[in-house]
């Protein structure tokens, strides 16, 4: 049976200061620090190019690093270019190039993470993270002749494989259908809680990092901006860039003032919430299924709020402005 290392107490389980990463002239990740609790969940959301996936394999040890330290559980992790074979067998990263044998069945993938143990134990540890990531009837198929998004799902059964105390996620649900991907999100979620698996996950979503993440750390251009939880990303965020990841804006221009709100935040009546009334004149609707999305004119400009109850009649409503701290 697979023992849980016991971690030191009153540590974090990681630590990184002060990280910097450069590719020939080009330096993508900048003075980077951050730590990482046990069982936490961090995600590091930013756009393509900004130094994500650089993180994270720096933090596995894959990656020479030009300065800073990495820390794991008290003990400095050897980058690339000070060990013969780069990474950290406690720590198990899934990003897009799965690195499955591709002429293993699933089976035999997740099986030859698991040789240490007995059999029984093996067979048991199999059928578990065969039945999480909902590959039970492709069992038996060669990687090789698995969809994308399968494979995918296999690469994070096999990174489970041995119970790492840190993985490492690079947007790897990204091949996944709608259906599917909500559905092995939230196994993967609620066994790294279940099991104590602390994560970082990378992502440009802005709604995958709120479902995920006890703390969010964004990143532009290398250079970490701002730590902090979900709600206060959403509800107060620094400038429009940063909001925007967050979902939609409308932008109206009232009394030479810029006004910013979200189309899913507004109200019939005022509250504490929404206090700015709005005279508006309805101009169409789009029906997205289990909500529509109504467009509107106030103040000579159009913009839209997305509503599951019809309001084409209404001419005024309540918004939220939101109020940028730079």
């Amino acid at each position: 049976m697979l023992v849980r290392r016991v971690l030191h107490l009153n540590m974090n389980l990681l630590e990184v200061k002060n990280l910097s990463v450069t590719y020939g002239s080009n330096t993508v990740v900048k003075k980077a620090s951050f730590n990482l609790k046990k069982g936490e969940i961090i995600v590091i959301l930013g756009a393509s190019g900004d130094g994500k996936t650089t993180i994270l394999k720096s933090i596995a040890g894959l990656l020479p690093i030009q300065s800073g330290e990495i820390f794991f559980d008290g003990e400095k992790v050897k980058d690339a270019s000070n060990k013969l074979v780069p990474g950290h067998a406690r720590i198990k990263l899934v990003n897009q190039d799965f690195a499955l044998d591709k002429y293993h069945t699933v089976e035999e993938n997740i099986r030859m993470r698991l040789l240490q143990f007995d059999e029984v134990y093996r067979n048991l540890r199999v059928d578990a993270l065969i039945k999480l990531t909902q590959l039970s009837k492709y069992r038996n198929v060669k990687s090789i002749d698995l969809s994308g998004g399968q494979q995918q799902r296999l690469a994070i059964a096999r990174a489970l494989a041995d119970e790492p105390d840190l993985l490492l996620l690079d947007e790897p649900f990204n091949q996944l259908d709608f259906q599917n991907k909500h559905k092995i999100e939230r196994h993967i979620r609620s066994y790294a809680r279940k099991n104590g698996i602390s994560v970082i996950l990378v992502t440009h979503n802005g709604v995958e990092a709120m479902e995920w993440a006890d703390r969010i750390i964004f990143i532009r251009n290398g250079r970490i901006k701002r730590i902090d939880e979900p709600a206060d990303f959403f509800e107060k965020p620094t400038n429009k860039t940063e909001a925007g990841f967050f979902g939609e804006l409308n932008k109206l221009k009232i009394n030479d003032q810029e006004i910013y709100f979200r189309p899913g935040i507004f109200s019939l009546t005022k509250n504490k919430i929404c206090s700015l009334k709005l005279k508006v004149e309805y101009k169409n609707k789009i029906s997205l299924g289990w909500y529509s999305e109504y467009s509107f004119v106030s103040h000579s400009q159009n913009f839209k709020v997305f509503s599951q109850a019809p309001i084409s009649n209404i001419n005024e409503i309540y918004i939220q402005p939101i109020k940028f701290n730079d």
